[in-house]
């Protein structure tokens, strides 16, 4: 569709958001839309609220008066403490996704366009008056035929084209406002505006919550502490969710699990060996850990519920945690700093030097502090807001992770007030070394590790061809001197020669290390030939390397 269908298609909408944008005082944003034909020029005449508020006030009341989308966006902004003033991410944390319920007659229709089945022949009970009411669907209490309690979340209708037209509306707001803002801000609102359409579309397909959920059962299947509900595939589509329902407490509801007699502190710690076991171990965790997603379902027993946001940590964001822990307990500052550079997480506007002093303040003010003592969700605050007053841009997933953990954190202190992160942390430290140690774990990295030998042995010839041919076309030029070529052509060839060497011995000892687990083939003392070969060879050529280094260094002086 042409922008200017879209416009006028939209034209309601605009109209509503630019009375809003009005009303808080956001008139500039306003008059960007006026500019550009999106709004009628008579919206300025709207009156202002006349009470007085703060700009995270004003934005917060904005987001609650335009509706589903935009409370959305303001939960999302919420989590970004790194690049978004303190003051209005903590109003934009105080959200609530909570609107009005729609007709059960409505749902009814939807399950059974989604299902194909009639909703009587699929359950023996299911309650009209819904349990929970949200800005995407809502949730109903219900029976299986089989006899089976379970909780049925349904979408509400026509919401993804509700979401589709506010997104088309939010992309071109926002590039209006970056086209016109300064440059160097650590943020850009089009890159903020696609982070959000990636977690709302997501939302938007129930049967990515189910395999979310079905992914922490997996996970937790086997733990007696942990109790995930099972999901009803049967019953579950992009727009339906059939669960598993949880009978427990809610960790808020203090006085029901104390009339159970149950050990506060036990809960808060496993639910905080649950917490870390997700993160630190499976590196999938649950997103939004508040007091209404986790409940107490005995006396030593935990169950986390809505898995529609998950966090996820793959291997450069794991990379990146350890590098930064590892370089914080070393209270090597340099090294920090270049970490966040290595990854562009500093702009150009960033004082370098006032960034080294503030992070050096940090360290020195947690370094020493004992365990029972530091607030591990102060700390993180502490460091989100570092971060933005230094214009420093973090990776999205290592902020939703600092965003739950503050999350899970302020929802365990409901079972503890003397509870941190930090006290159980030394103590699961071994737990995630043992992991580490297991060794189909250690079969799984070496096998990982192969694999980048072998692409880098085989995709190097093709990249070292793509380079000549750049060279061939001019698009790559050298400036060179003559003095000294010879000398440093005989050097690099010296130096090709030992890292070819050494990648073969590096393939070989991996190589060896898979052959000798299987048990196939000619084997001496019960290990394979093969492997022993492979050993045998990659020694002879590690120690003829160790022996050019040594010549090469001894020549030298």
């Amino acid at each position: 569709m042409s922008s200017i269908g879209t416009k006028y298609k939209n034209l309601k909408r605009y109209k509503k958001i630019g009375e809003v944008l009005v009303k808080y005082g956001f008139t500039f944003a306003a008059e960007k839309l006026i500019e550009k034909g999106y709004i009628p020029k008579f919206i300025l005449n709207i009156k202002p609220y006349k009470k007085q508020l703060t700009d995270g006030e004003k934005l917060r009341m904005a987001c609650e008066d335009l509706g589903p989308t935009f409370i959305k966006l303001g939960q999302i902004i919420s989590t970004r403490r790194d690049i978004f003033p303190e003051e209005i991410v903590n109003q934009l944390s105080k959200l609530q996704d909570e609107v009005k319920p729609f007709p059960f007659e409505v749902a009814k229709e939807v399950f059974e366009k989604e299902m194909k089945i009639n909703l009587e022949d699929s359950f023996k009970n299911f309650e009209r008056v819904p349990m929970a009411s949200a800005s995407i669907g809502q949730v109903y209490q219900a029976t299986l035929k089989t006899g089976e309690n379970v909780v049925v979340k349904i979408q509400r209708p026509y919401i993804k084209a509700v979401i589709e037209r506010d997104l088309d509306i939010l992309y071109n707001l926002a590039r209006l406002l970056d086209e016109h803002m300064d440059k160097e801000k650590p943020y850009n609102l089009m890159e903020i505006v696609d982070e959000f359409s990636y977690v709302i579309t997501r939302e938007l397909d129930y049967s990515l919550e189910g395999r979310n959920a079905e992914k922490f059962y997996s996970h937790f299947k086997n733990d007696k502490d942990i109790h995930i509900p099972k999901v009803y595939w049967d019953y579950t589509s992009k727009k339906v969710l059939t669960l598993e329902r949880i009978y427990g407490v809610k960790i808020m509801d203090i006085n029901s699990i104390k009339s159970q007699k149950w050990d506060l502190e036990e809960l808060a710690t496993i639910s905080a060996h649950c917490f870390m076991k997700q993160v630190f171990i499976y590196g999938f965790f649950h997103g939004d850990p508040h007091p209404g997603n986790i409940f107490a379902v005995g006396p030593k027993k935990i169950s986390f519920i809505d898995f529609g946001i998950v966090g996820y940590l793959d291997k450069g964001t794991m990379s990146f945690i350890s590098s930064l822990f590892t370089a914080a307990t070393r209270r090597d500052v340099e090294k920090i700093v270049n970490i966040l550079m290595e990854i562009d997480a500093i702009g150009s506007k960033t004082n370098i030097r006032r960034l080294k002093e503030d992070i050096s303040f940090l360290i020195n003010l947690y370094y020493n502090m004992p365990l029972n003592k530091l607030n591990l969700g102060e700390a993180l605050k502490k460091i989100m807001e570092t971060a933005y007053s230094n214009n420093v841009k973090l990776p999205s997933q290592f902020t939703v992770l600092l965003k739950a953990i503050v999350t899970f954190e302020g929802s365990v202190k409901y079972l503890n007030p003397e509870f941190s992160l930090s006290n159980i942390a030394k103590d699961f430290a071994t737990e995630i070394y043992l992991h580490r140690l297991n060794p189909k774990n250690l079969i799984g990295e070496l096998k990982d590790y192969s694999e980048e030998i072998l692409y880098g042995i085989k995709y190097l010839p093709k990249q070292i061809r793509n380079l000549l041919k750049k060279v061939e076309n001019n698009e790559i030029k050298f400036q060179l001197e003559q003095i000294g070529f010879d000398k440093l052509q005989d050097e690099l060839n010296r130096m090709t020669n030992k890292l070819s060497l050494s990648l073969i011995s590096s393939a070989l000892i991996v190589g060896s290390s898979l052959i000798i687990q299987n048990t196939s083939g000619p084997m001496m003392w019960g290990i394979s030939v093969f492997g022993i070969i492979g050993y045998v060879l990659a020694s002879i050529l590690g120690v003829g390397i160790i022996i050019s280094i040594l010549l090469s260094s001894f020549n030298k002086k």
